[in-house]
């Protein structure tokens, strides 16, 4: 006697998995991100991790429209947020320099000559036994084509540089009462011509160890009186002397 056998049934096919798309794109903007982040605060290393951050960023976009958006979209934060900071880091940098730069940092502050408050007739002598005198203003009276035009007053300033120093010193070197102010304001150095009452002797000279050198320089100042501020600075950020008084 036979049994019927039973009929066999087969396991229902199993669907492929879809591969992921664009998961590659999202893995390499993560990583490139978390790079970017990590370089942001080393100065000139992080411009190239910007770069990097940059291309992830790109291509973590790009791996927003496939399967692993997630993994996309924590990629392109952390890119945006290395552009960010490297941008932050390189302004920081760049603010410090200016410092420097500046004489606003270190040892290059704005020093008065001996006394506690800056007057003409005072010395001030550096570290390295250069010294600066400035005697009181005078009045002048500048000639028709002198530069600039419409001076309305005009003050003369004599200036003597000493120079107790072991080597030549190049006046070139010290600012020349190029940072001159009045009232608040920058003060104009007056040009004068041949035979004008304001005619300025400073020159581009070497003062020898021991020897003084004199100038005469004119600035414009308003039509009364006022503060009158002359600062040098003999080498790049070194102290600066400042000399004030009425003028």
């Amino acid at each position: 006697m036979t049994y019927p056998t039973q009929p066999a049934y087969a396991p229902p096919p199993i669907a492929p998995q879809k591969p992921a798309r664009f998961g590659a794109l999202a893995w390499t903007a993560l990583i490139l991100g978390i790079v970017g982040v990590v370089g942001s605060p080393v100065i000139i290393f992080n411009n190239l991790t910007a770069i990097a951050a940059f291309v992830g960023l790109v291509l973590g976009v790009i791996a927003l429209f496939g399967t692993r958006k997630i993994l996309a979209l924590v990629g392109v934060a952390l890119c945006v947020a290395a552009i960010a900071f490297t941008v932050l880091a390189q302004q920081s940098a760049v603010a410090e320099l200016d410092k420097i730069v500046d004489g606003s940092a270190g040892t290059s502050e704005v020093r008065k000559p001996a006394g506690e408050t800056s007057t003409w007739g005072k010395r001030y002598t550096w570290a390295n036994g250069l010294s600066v005198d400035v005697a009181e203003p005078v009045a002048c009276t500048p000639g028709q084509h002198a530069a600039p035009s419409g001076i309305v007053r005009a003050v003369k300033f004599k200036v003597t540089i000493t120079n107790g120093t072991s080597a030549a010193f190049e006046t070139a070197l010290l600012s020349l009462g190029n940072d001159a102010q009045f009232n608040g304001q920058k003060a104009s150095k007056v040009f004068d011509g041949v035979g004008g009452g304001c005619g300025s002797t400073v020159d581009n000279t070497t003062v020898l160890p021991g020897k003084t050198y004199t100038y005469e320089v004119v600035y414009s100042v308003g039509a009364q009186p006022g503060e009158m501020q002359l600062v040098f600075e003999p080498s790049f950020n070194s102290d600066k002397a400042a000399f004030v008084g009425q003028a």
